[in-house]
């Protein structure tokens, strides 16, 4: 029996709600049930979307919840599809390749509305990686979830996105505890942010009271991306400090911004000078740098970084009534916004 929380990997700090087979983890808020569902399971249920009420209704919620994540010529990979309507309609949004997982016999019918359709288990697809991997109600039925989700990431190229949603705890306000035989998961919002965390994938946005049906009719949603390397960060922003700031360039302020956002750069970065208003910074060596007043005579040529977001407006005003070029300054905001 698994006495240990699937999301946190919490192991004494749970405790059963009712159902011997139900527990709860008082560190992250997950409920699980120690159930198995059938192998096959799923390849005899079909139907169970197209004719529901409120389809349009669930749709339309989903739909305005991606569409700015939709690009032309994307590769869309959709977890448990079922008929490929919701597809359908993100097809004619734009023109891009939807791919479908589904393993019931509903699979059939997304066929011919969707690019493809696979009834295999993202663990054994072999697929070349998407923009976009969607998930609507499927998490909770799975029994290995920390498994599950680290395939999901591999299907995720590098800056891609991964949309899940869930029944938020019990999907209802009005219920406690979630009852239906194939939902083995329950999910939090700080449930769901760990198990994404366990497998290298971020949260950048997550909402609740999202419409499955009436009575799923609260659902978590979040959007993922996969967590960058520290070695991928410090490239990503070499590569737009040079394409802000194309050959050597002065940087002005060596402040507290300066030393959290530039500073670990510094060696790496075509700087010709340091510069900084303030006699007590003035004098001061960074690496092989000594921190001066800025000369217009000698840097007027240069751009200009300015490492400084609280006094950024005040040192533009100057720099501009220093007879330096608009164009010639860039802000932090730019290499980092």
């Amino acid at each position: 029996m698994e006495m240990t929380c699937p999301c946190c990997k919490n192991g004494d700090k749970y405790e059963g709600i009712g159902d011997p087979c139900t527990f709860h983890c008082r560190t992250c808020a997950h409920v699980w049930r120690n159930a198995t569902l059938p192998t096959d399971y799923y390849g005899c249920c079909t139907g169970r979307n197209d004719n529901l009420p409120d389809l349009e209704k669930k749709y339309t919620d989903r739909l305005e919840g991606i569409v700015r994540y939709l690009r032309p010529g994307q590769r869309i990979l959709e977890i448990g599809c079922a008929e490929g309507a919701f597809g359908a309609q993100v097809k004619q949004q734009l023109a891009l390749t939807y791919v479908g997982i589904e393993p019931s016999p509903d699979a059939e019918i997304a066929t011919s509305r969707l690019d493809r359709v696979h009834r295999i288990p993202a663990r054994e697809l072999d697929l070349a990686p998407f923009d976009l991997v969607l998930a609507f109600h499927v998490l909770e039925h799975i029994e290995d979830i920390a498994s599950e989700i680290c395939h999901w990431r591999r299907l995720c190229k590098p800056n891609a996105r991964l949309i899940v949603e869930v029944p938020h705890r019990s999907g209802n306000p009005l219920l406690n505890n979630d009852r239906h035989p194939e939902h083995l998961h329950q999910f939090s919002l700080a449930s769901l942010a760990i198990l994404l965390d366990h497998a290298g994938l971020s949260i950048i946005e997550a909402s609740t009271g999202h419409f499955e049906s009436t009575v799923y009719c609260d659902s978590l949603r979040i959007v993922a991306r996969l967590e960058a390397t520290s070695e991928q960060n410090r490239k990503e922003l070499l590569s737009r400090f040079a394409a802000c700031l194309a050959g050597p360039f002065v940087i002005y302020g060596v402040g507290g911004d300066f030393r959290n956002y530039v500073e670990p750069l510094l060696g790496e970065l075509p700087v010709a000078a340091l510069c900084d208003s303030s006699a007590e910074q003035q004098g001061k060596v960074i690496g092989q740098h000594r921190v001066s007043a800025y000369d217009p005579a000698a840097l007027a040529k240069l751009p200009i970084l300015i490492a400084s977001t609280r006094h950024a407006g005040e040192i533009r005003k100057s720099l501009l009534a220093q007879g330096v070029m608009q164009q010639a300054i860039v802000s932090l905001d730019q290499i980092y916004g």
